[in-house]
């Protein structure tokens, strides 16, 4: 399918979502004091609706092999690229990692969306980050990325996305610092509404990076990013950055939740800016923390930047705006 028609398709996606903006404004929604429970039923922790179900299998530290589900969207057309998506911090959502693989199909691009929560128990990390390691995540990804080389995709046009926590974990792949051990790349990385709290002392860019965050974040929060971005590129990188009006952590979530939800368990990380030595060791508190003590990192920096307590809700406008950049982004890198 030509260009000027897959973004057709995209277009029409969001205008849909603006058109469900109504639908949600009604909602009565307050104060909660469980972080799940603003969630409806049928979308937490649920596969999205694709094309395929697959299983991949997650090589760990120590020889352990995770199987992770994922759900394969499959392209318009001939492939113009590849996209794995991470989930968020509550696991994949129709409405969020769903919502993002149906969209960048129609545009032409092959998609991955993965579930690193299931396999392991978790069903949101939101008031517990110590439920899952960063790394562990960021492994689910890779496993994703060679899952599309073997399937014949192009290796330097596949791209890594993510939302909260998976954002985070995209700005991490973008970077050699981290997982070290892994010599190949994602070529773009897209992060929205990421924690910029991770500072390598002398970034490595792996990965062209295009990053959203939202001014209204209470959960990552958004001053900590340019720092992050201007060092990325003062090592040679890539990196735009978009900060977005009236957006908040989970602002691309389920288009019935337009109304703000406090809950005051969830761990949040503004205040965080944690420098990252060139061998990928983490400095917190006087401490270092390699790679495999993640809970032990979590623990420290609950002593001395984390807090609790942050707002949410979905912003359809945004979303839909969001959703057409995430696609200019890849069509204009992929030309290159």
């Amino acid at each position: 399918m030509a260009r000027s028609s897959n973004h057709l398709v995209a277009r029409f996606v969001a205008a849909l979502l603006l058109a469900l903006a109504p639908l949600g404004a009604g909602a009565q929604f307050g104060i909660q004091s469980n972080p799940l429970s603003y969630f409806v039923p049928d979308d937490i922790n649920m596969p999205p609706k694709g094309d395929k179900l697959l299983t991949l299998m997650s090589p760990q530290p120590g020889a352990l092999v995770v199987p992770v589900p994922a759900v394969y969207f499959r392209p318009i057309g001939a492939p113009r690229g590849a996209v794995v998506i991470v989930n968020a911090p509550t696991g994949w959502t129709n409405a969020r990692e769903g919502h993002f693989g149906r969209a960048l199909s129609s545009a032409g691009y092959a998609v991955i969306a993965i579930d690193s929560n299931g396999p392991r128990g978790v069903n949101s990390t939101l008031i517990d980050n110590t439920r899952l390691s960063f790394y562990a995540q960021l492994r689910d990804a890779f496993a994703a990325r060679s899952y599309l080389v073997a399937q014949g995709h192009v290796a330097d046009r596949i791209a890594i996305m993510g939302s909260g926590r998976g954002g985070t974990i995209a700005l991490m792949a973008a970077d050699r610092t981290f997982l070290q051990d892994e010599t190949q790349r994602f070529t773009l990385a897209v992060a929205l509404t990421p924690a910029c709290m991770f500072h390598p002392r002398s970034p490595k860019p792996g990965s062209d990076v295009f990053l959203v965050a939202g001014d209204k974040d209470d959960i990552a929060g958004a001053r900590a990013c340019p720092d992050l971005v201007r060092d990325y590129a003062a090592a040679g990188g890539s990196a735009k950055m978009r900060i977005y009006p009236g957006v908040s952590s989970g602002f691309d979530g389920n288009p019935v939740m337009t109304r703000r939800v406090r809950d005051s368990f969830t761990e949040t990380f503004v205040e965080c800016r944690i420098p990252v030595e060139p061998d990928g060791r983490f400095v917190v508190g006087g401490r270092s923390f390699p790679d495999a003590e993640s809970a032990g990192l979590i623990a420290e920096m609950r002593k001395t930047c984390m807090g609790k307590g942050a707002s949410t809700w979905t912003n359809l406008t945004q979303k839909a705006s969001v959703t057409l950049e995430v696609i200019d982004f890849l069509d204009s890198s992929f030309r290159k």
